[in-house]
């Protein structure tokens, strides 16, 4: 089992909590073992059978564990992974994705964001705006923009499996939507990224700033999107569709050398 904690846990004036201590012991020795009987997760883990069976009990009733009704081996269920989807890795892949944002922004001269899933909310965590002579904004990062409407969010959606957009839009939903225009591009949501399929890419006219419109494509983990990357321009300049024949293919290939980056970095940190 990973034996690393939080350095700040020693210092802190909280006592643990011997129940979830002992169930994330559980997950551990059930990750490591695969499937296994109760008597090889306690020989394993330290865990009494005692306790084992009422954690079982209760994370079976979860779905995160499952018995094997042949043997009664105990294993982890794939409900698990949804609890590593929920890890974030903006701040990281914000530090790779830039250097290849800039290079776009350097050919393009338009400027670009990179922008990934936050509360309902599709947050820029990176820019080069400040690398650009064609922009009125210098500080992007941390602003939002509208999931349903923006070409960054349309694009980030675009790329999700149905299950998983259903399960975001689901999320969303709950969050609640405050602005009109929210409700309405909700209701629309399927013929939207049909849309988005069927050119290509994402866009948006004037969304935020009625001068600024902006192409957009999803940035991927692996299979998964972790969020999309854009090209704003002035709306006066060009449509979408002409900047999509003049710039789409720049923006693939910058997004195409930004994922292997990605890849890169995520095969070291697991050999780490």
């Amino acid at each position: 089992m990973d034996d690393s904690r939080d350095d700040n846990a020693a210092t802190s004036p909280y006592k643990e909590i011997r129940a979830v201590a002992r169930a994330i012991d559980l997950l551990e020795a059930s990750a490591d073992l695969g499937a296994a009987t109760i008597g090889e997760l306690a020989a394993y883990s330290g865990i009494d059978r005692a306790t084992l069976y009422r954690l079982v009990h209760t994370l079976r009733r979860r779905g995160y564990m499952k018995r094997r009704s042949d043997d009664g081996a105990i294993s982890l269920t794939p409900r698990i992974l949804q609890l590593g989807d929920g890890i974030r890795y903006e701040d990281i892949a914000a530090q790779v994705v830039s250097p290849f944002m800039r290079d776009l922004t350097e050919a393009v001269l338009w400027p670009s964001d990179f922008a990934t899933l936050a509360t309902g909310r599709i947050t820029i965590q990176a820019s080069s705006h400040k690398h650009s002579p064609m922009t009125v904004h210098r500080r992007l990062v941390g602003k939002t923009r509208p999931l349903l409407r923006s070409a960054l969010g349309l694009a980030y959606l675009s790329a999700l499996s149905r299950s998983d957009l259903m399960h975001t839009l689901d999320v969303l939903s709950r969050i609640g939507l405050s602005d009109p225009r929210d409700e309405e591009a909700l209701a629309n949501i399927e013929q939207r990224i049909d849309a988005v399929h069927r050119k290509g890419y994402a866009d948006s006219i004037g969304l935020v700033e009625d001068n600024i419109s902006a192409i957009a494509l999803p940035v991927r983990m692996g299979r998964k999107p972790i969020g999309a990357m854009n090209i704003a321009f002035f709306r006066s300049a060009m449509s979408p569709a002409a900047a999509a024949d003049a710039y789409l293919d720049q923006l693939r290939d910058t997004i195409a050398r930004a994922e292997a980056a990605l890849a890169v970095h995520a095969s070291t940190q697991a050999r780490d």
